[in-house]
This record gives structure tokens, C-alpha cells and sequence, in this order.
């Protein structure tokens, strides 16, 4: 980053560190650990309406996203963040302040802990340890506990899952894509976790020093050196009876939608994580009057806490979504040619066509993301369909394991996408065995062979 433009664009923009867009300069709020008051979400609000665009963006981080500012309203703008407790001044602070904390622990009686007072602890710790400061800006660690609103499928460099075993709270400290695929290192108590994270994220970057090639990423550094390397003494390395985090039924994001968790909170879903200042005006004014609160999910939603359901023409005005069912929400994009100087094509607007081609695959559990470049911004772990852009036509990929793609068809332009897509339903409901979904049934396909039936049915007409 420029000393004096401190808002080139980089992997990971903060409000003190913004980042040059297509349509000007976007600040990214860190995830604000326990959610936002009225009086934050309001100062959200105003601010994005006065000094940017008025668009706001929620992120598969739990970060959000205010667009379109201009360089002269910087200051005042980051004055108004700082001031209502969701900014840092330092960009070195911020950079590394990377927490992701499950929504609702406090309110979830079957959460196996509230982990929210660690998770500040963490975001206290790591702010103010010099050493972290190397860390590559986009390792971040998940602080989660079970409970109906898990982050079971939530992607993160370092996992700290606290679980209810044998002899009370436990955390299982691991490295991975998700609970049931990540790497453990051990076994902590909860007054020790911070000191272990801390510990893992230390040793990882004294790891990279000197490396010509160093990873970027934990996950990576556990591949190259093994995990032994990473795991700092004290650790447990068996929980007396087992895994407890692996036992537990996987979580269902979906549960997060409309009236949730007995009652205790509603979830909005926003296409695209999509949503202007107006809306988040109106939820302001909502919590109010209750001392409610706003809680912001990796699932690109807001939980509404402490405050009545919304009424569902509200939820339509703000352009939000209560359904799970919703064929919106299996669709995702980046900002595209509209907002980033780097997109090539109209992301959104390709995107909405892609789920209206692809209706059986998404109605089976399928996931189709749309980028503008090849940085796949905002691409959720759960997609198993990839558009990428390049020079205003698109490649499609399909994700066999996860984080690893493998591309079946190239260069499609215009009209084309529509075609492939029906192609690629088309063949997953033919391929389809007995207990397996759509998606399990293209992974299972060779990918030359699914090449050439797509191109067969593309030229022969035959893919609706």
C-alpha cells in the first residue's frame, strides 16, 4: 500500500485503508463482533448515503461494504466510523483484525458457550501484538460454538469451535474449509484459546520468513510443514470422548431465515448481499424503540434481535428475501463492469440469467457464482458452479473438492452461458443416481467427457 494513497487497490480495504473501484472508493467495516446497534447502523447508514453511493454491500466475512466514496469525503466519513466504535484509525490495526464470530451465541440456548466475549478478546489481542502485523491481510480466524445457527460451512484460516464434551467447554483449535473437513491441532480450555490462537498465528508467520515462496494462507503452511509444526505445546491432543465437533449434526444456514431460533431472532437474506442505505435506515428505526440489534451472518444476512419480526412489505421495500427457497439466494456476483475497474462484464445481470437456466441444479442444492476477473471476490464456499470473466466472456468451472476447480468449458460469449448452463442441468438430471444430488452427480463426470456431452447438446440444440 502507498504510503500517500492509502487507497490503491489491495487484497483487503478497510476504512482506513479504502480501495480504488469502478465507481470510486469502497471501505470495508470489519465484522462487527455481537452486531450493530440502531445508533451504528444509522451512522452506517448516513454515512454511506452522504459521503458514498448509498450502496451497501454485506460480505461472506460478515464485513460491510460501503461504496462509491470520493476522496474528499474520506476524513469525515472515517471520523463518523471511528467515532461510533466500527473503525480503526491504523490500517496496520485493521488490517489484521480479521475475526469472524458466530451471530447468536448469547441468545442460543443450545450453543455450547457465548463465545462472543472471546471473540474480542481475540480481536483485542491481535491488534495489539506487533508481531501479527506480518500476517498476509486476508488470514482470518472463526470463533463459533454449535447451537442452531452454526458456521459449520464457513471457511476460515484458523477455527476455534467450542463444544460441550466431557468435563465441560472445550475448544477444538483446527485449520480448514470447514468443520468436518479441517486439520486438528488440538484441545484447549476457554480461558487459554486466545493464547493458543495467538500462538498458531505467531508460529505461521515466522514459518513464512525466509521462505521464497511462502504460503499464504494456514491451511497452506499445514500442507507444506505438517500440522505438528504449527500446534503450540499445551495443547490437547485427544478430548476425552471424542470429537464433539465432528459428532455434531452439520449446521443449515437456512435456519437463519425469517422467524429463527425459537423466536429469538428474524433473518433478512439481501441477493447479492445487495442492500441501499435506505434499507438499513429502516432496520435502524426498527431495533430502536426495543434496544434490538442488528446481527450481521457470513450468509450475506441480517438477524434482527431483541425486536419484533418485520413486517413482509418492509423485508420486499428493502429488497430483502425471508424465503430459503428463494432462487435468488442461490446465485452469487461480484460487483462486475458496474462498480470495479477490473470486471469485464455485467456480473449481476448474467448472474439472474444463470439461475433462471440453471432451475434444477439450484433446485438440488447447486450454487452458481458469476465474477468479473479472475480474483473471484465475494465467492461463497458453497458454490459449486464458477463464471469467471475474461475480456467480456466467461469460463465455467466445477468445484470437485473443495477449493479445487477444474474447467470444462472456455471463452463463452454471449448467449452462450445461457446454453452451457442449461447443457450442464441438463446432464446432471440424466446422471443422476439414487441418493445423489445434482452436484454430486457432475463431480462424479470425467471432466473431458462432461466437455464433450456439453458441447454435444450446445450444438445439437438438445440442452432444455
Amino acid at each position: 500500500m502507498s504510503a500517500d494513497r492509502p487507497w490503491v487497490r489491495q487484497a483487503c480495504p478497510g476504512v482506513a485503508a479504502p480501495m480504488s473501484t469502478g465507481d470510486g472508493l469502497l471501505m470495508r467495516v470489519r465484522h462487527p463482533i455481537g452486531g450493530l446497534d440502531a445508533e451504528q447502523a444509522q451512522t452506517l447508514a448516513e454515512v454511506a448515503r452522504r459521503f458514498g453511493s448509498g450502496a451497501l454491500e454485506l460480505t461472506s466475512r460478515g464485513n460491510l461494504q460501503l461504496r462509491g466514496l470520493d476522496t474528499a469525503d474520506l476524513e469525515p466519513a472515517r471520523a463518523e466510523l471511528e467515532n461510533a466504535g466500527l473503525a480503526d484509525r491504523d490500517p496496520a490495526m485493521e488490517a489484521v483484525r480479521n475475526v469472524l464470530v458466530a451471530p447468536v451465541t448469547d441468545i442460543d440456548p443450545e450453543a455450547a458457550m457465548d463465545v462472543q466475549p472471546v471473540a474480542r478478546a481475540l480481536a483485542r489481542a491481535l491488534v495489539q501484538n506487533p508481531r501479527l502485523r506480518a500476517l498476509p491481510p486476508k488470514v482470518g480466524v472463526l470463533v463459533e460454538a454449535g447451537g442452531d445457527l452454526p458456521l459449520d460451512g464457513v471457511p476460515a484460516d484458523l477455527r476455534l469451535e467450542a463444544c460441550a464434551g466431557l468435563g465441560g467447554v472445550w475448544f477444538r483449535v483446527a485449520v480448514g474449509a470447514s468443520s468436518r473437513t479441517a486439520t486438528v491441532l488440538g484441545w484447549t480450555r476457554p480461558e487459554k484459546v486466545v493464547d493458543v490462537a495467538l500462538a498458531v498465528l505467531e508460529r505461521f508467520v515466522e514459518l513464512r520468513e525466509g521462505e521464497v515462496d511462502p504460503p499464504g494462507r494456514v491451511a497452506g503452511a499445514v500442507a507444506r510443514f505438517g500440522p505438528n509444526v504449527l500446534t503450540p505445546p499445551g495443547l490437547e491432543r485427544v478430548l476425552p470422548g471424542g470429537d464433539w465437533v465432528a459428532a455434531r449434526m452439520p449446521g443449515c444456514a437456512d435456519a437463519g431465515m425469517g422467524t429463527c431460533l425459537n423466536g429469538r431472532a428474524f433473518g433478512i437474506a439481501f441477493p447479492f448481499g445487495a442492500l441501499r442505505a435506505e434499507a438499513l435506515q429502516g432496520m435502524a428505526e426498527h431495533i430502536r424503540p426495543h434496544d434490538g440489534r442488528l446481527r450481521l451472518t457470513p450468509w450475506r444476512s441480517l438477524l434482527v434481535t431483541g425486536a419484533s419480526p418485520v413486517e413482509s412489505a418492509r423485508v420486499a421495500e428493502w429488497g430483502g428475501v425471508t424465503d430459503p427457497n428463494d432462487s435468488r439466494l442461490a446465485v452469487s456476483a461480484c460487483i462486475g463492469q458496474v462498480g470495479c475497474s477490473a470486471g469485464s462484464t455485467y456480473t449481476r445481470e448474467d448472474a439472474e440469467t444463470a439461475g433462471a437456466s440453471a432451475r434444477g441444479l439450484l433446485a438440488g442444492g447447486g450454487h452458481v457464482h458469476v465474477s468479473g476477473c479472475d480474483k473471484h471476490c465475494g465467492r461463497p464456499a458453497n458454490a459449486q458452479v464458477l463464471l469467471t470473466a475474461r475480456e467480456g466472456r466467461y469460463d465455467l468451472s466445477l468445484q470437485r473438492a473443495p477449493a479445487q476447480w477444474e474447467t470444462v468449458l472456455t471463452g463463452l460469449g454471449p448467449g452462450q452461458v445461457e446454453q452451457a448452463l442449461a447443457a450442464l442441468d441438463t446432464l446432471a438430471r440424466e446422471e443422476r443416481g439414487a441418493n445423489e444430488s445434482r452436484v454430486e452427480a457432475l463431480q462424479r463426470l470425467e471432466a473431458t467427457a462432461l466437455t464433450r456431452r456439453m458441447n454435444a447438446k450446445m450444438n445439437n440444440g438438445d440442452s432444455a
